[in-house]
């Protein structure tokens, strides 16, 4: 690692990976709590004392994010097939994605930064749908006001270009 050189171009898709990476995050927490809340609705009994709270919730901070999914979505395949599908694009994204960027995006070739933000794109898109159902399901157990059908029909599309716009507007 010995360029340190920065340009607003490098700097726009290094931003894009920045956001990508704080919104698989963002879903990996949202499961977590989505878990616990299902979890203490099971079971209320946790609640009974501050050591059974404590307990129960140093139980679940020790899982991983696909026991959390297992314990969410029982026995719905579909629900399973589309988390499962996100947790592997959140891996992707916290572990994969960025090897080989430590060197300048700039010394890149063309197709190779564009196979990164495509491969980035898909992945967002797959966390995108399911974090929309993870954040319905969550807002229906805290009785939230429930996003308009229109808006959760165009999420994925809104957090993809959150994620992988350049800054081109």
């Amino acid at each position: 690692m010995n360029e340190f050189e920065r340009t607003k171009w490098a700097d726009a898709h290094y931003a894009a990976i920045g956001r990508a990476l704080t919104f698989a995050t963002r879903f990996e927490a949202l499961c977590k709590t989505l878990n616990i809340m299902l979890g203490v609705k099971e079971n209320r009994s946790v609640l009974e004392s501050e050591d059974d709270i404590r307990a129960f919730v140093d139980r679940l901070h020790k899982r991983r994010l696909a026991q959390h999914i297992s314990s969410i979505v029982g026995n719905e395949n579909e629900l399973k097939d589309i988390l499962e599908k996100a947790r592997l694009a959140r891996n992707e994204i916290a572990h994969d994605l960025a090897l080989g960027l430590d060197r300048s995006i700039d010394s890149l070739p063309e197709s190779a930064v564009q196979h990164l933000m495509e491969r980035l794109k898909e992945l967002v898109k797959t966390l995108a749908e399911a974090d929309r159902i993870v954040s319905l399901i969550s807002s229906v157990l805290t009785n939230e006001h429930l996003p308009v059908p229109e808006f959760l029909k165009n999420y994925p599309r809104l957090v993809e270009q959150w994620v992988t716009g350049l800054g081109e507007n």
